[in-house]
């Protein structure tokens, strides 16, 4: 019975030598994978970090260019405002001149047809047609100068929109001289 014993005890501490043996080898294990584990962390976090960095960096880098791209732009339209308002400036100027114009042709016009119905009306028939033709071309200039004002006008600002669209993209498009 004494050997059933020892062999039993010898086997109650190989098993518990297995058991110890298996428990250290475990806890290593494990605790090797907790310091490979916090120290791919740590790495991560570090990459992380540089990546919030770079990435603060840049969004600071495109609001700057988008503020001066938009002070570029912001400058056109108040440069092509002003150009507006002194192109219709010049459009009232020569408004007012033409204005004149037309009260001189009228004033033509009156005089022709005063200076020919107080002649003989053999004389005064004859002559009519010069004086309707008179007034006629009287008729025409006066809207021809009308016309070419308002076209003009319109030619101005068309230009000075399409000078500042074009200073616009410049000012975008990183192209400007």
């Amino acid at each position: 019975m004494k050997t059933r014993y020892q062999l039993l005890i010898i086997a109650f501490v190989f098993s518990a030598l297995g058991c110890i043996g298996y428990a250290l080898h475990h806890n290593g294990y494990e605790s090797g994978k907790f310091d490979s584990n916090r120290d791919w962390k740590l790495e991560w976090a570090k990459r992380d970090a540089k990546d919030l960095l770079e990435l603060a960096g840049r969004q600071e880098q495109e609001r700057s260019e988008e503020q001066r791209h938009q002070n570029q732009i912001n400058q056109v339209t108040a440069d092509a405002q002003t150009q507006l308002d002194k192109a219709r400036l010049d459009a009232a100027n020569a408004q007012s001149a033409a204005d004149k114009l037309q009260l001189t042709i009228a004033n033509i016009r009156r005089q022709l047809a005063a200076s020919e119905t107080s002649k003989l009306s053999a004389i005064a028939n004859a002559s009519a047609t010069r004086a309707n033709s008179g007034v006629l071309l009287a008729d025409v200039l006066s809207k021809s100068v009308e016309r070419n004002q308002q076209l003009a006008a319109t030619a101005d600002e068309w230009r000075i929109a399409g000078l500042a669209c074009e200073r616009s993209y410049d000012a975008v498009s990183n192209t400007a001289k």
